[in-house]
């Protein structure tokens, strides 16, 4: 009974394989193709795309455990310039699997109250990381969002294609926008790779926190259906940008303003009550005393 039980798992097994190394390129293919569809991995490197590591890292993402979560965190993710493959990676590493060997360390080694807290903190704060790092990012992209303006503008004066001067700028300008060229490179290999002008712009903008660079991509797209000039739209989109930086400034400036009224009120007010009431109080101390 025993040995047609193990023959009967060996036959199994073997049959497991066949299915599997038959089966592999059909599924390999149809994830690719369900992926393109829901636009995750148009900007993937075709050797990246091709990998079975590429795969099961998007077939584990996509699971309900970790899809929704994933949802929250892919566009700041996005906007440090990882790629989707890229963005998994950090994901799966620094949120899940860092937490869970501190939790288990701290489970180990602390008592159950601090082994919680530690649990929350391992948990929350590479997410709260990611964030912040996206909003940094995001800020200093609308600004080089701006240089792209001013550049376009003035290749697209000269008589280049809007797809010419992309890929110009690509070439001459990532000392000038070291955070955005991402994008376009992006962007030039969706073009490189025969997709719609259409798709790879909304490729390009596809970060909505990207205001300028949406404002950017709305007005080329208008271009290329209606053949409607540019050169008014950039300026336009140039003066607005500029308009919202000196706005965020003066209230990044008001909110300092702020923390320096509190940081004297905490440190200072003490100190001047101390210094002159300090002598009333050893007066009325010492009167008390005699």
């Amino acid at each position: 009974m025993a040995d047609l039980a193990l023959i009967l798992a060996a036959v199994l097994a073997v049959l497991a394989v066949i299915a599997g190394v038959y089966g592999a390129p059909r599924w390999a293919l149809k994830a690719r193709v369900s992926a393109r569809l829901r636009r995750q991995q148009i900007a993937m490197d075709a050797g990246q795309a091709e990998s079975p590591y590429s795969e099961f890292l998007m077939w584990l993402v996509d699971r309900k455990l970790f899809a929704s979560d994933f949802r929250e965190l892919e566009p700041a993710l996005d906007a440090t310039g990882k790629t989707p493959l890229q963005s998994r990676q950090h994901y799966l590493f620094w949120c899940w699997l860092v937490p869970l060997g501190v939790a288990f360390a701290a489970f180990w080694w602390l008592d159950l109250v601090m082994a919680a807290l530690v649990l929350l903190a391992a948990f929350y704060l590479p997410r709260r990381f990611a964030r912040s790092a996206g909003e940094d990012a995001e800020k200093l992209q609308n600004r080089e969002a701006i240089e792209l303006c001013h550049m376009t503008r003035m290749l697209l004066e000269a008589g280049l294609s809007p797809e010419r001067s992309l890929k110009l700028i690509s070439h001459q300008a990532r000392d000038l926008m070291p955070r955005l060229i991402h994008r376009i490179d992006r962007f030039n290999r969706v073009m490189e790779s025969g997709a719609d002008r259409t798709a790879a712009l909304d490729e390009l903008g596809r970060n909505r926190n990207l205001t300028v660079l949406r404002h950017y991509v709305a007005l080329m797209k208008q271009s290329g259906t209606l053949g409607s000039k540019v050169a008014g739209g950039l300026d336009q989109i140039v003066e607005e940008a500029q308009h919202e930086e000196r706005s965020k400034l003066k209230e990044e400036t008001n909110k300092i303003g702020a923390r320096m009224t509190i940081i004297m009120m905490i440190f200072m007010l003490p100190s001047l009550f101390m210094l002159i009431g300090g002598p009333a109080v050893l007066s009325i101390l010492d009167a008390f005393q005699r």
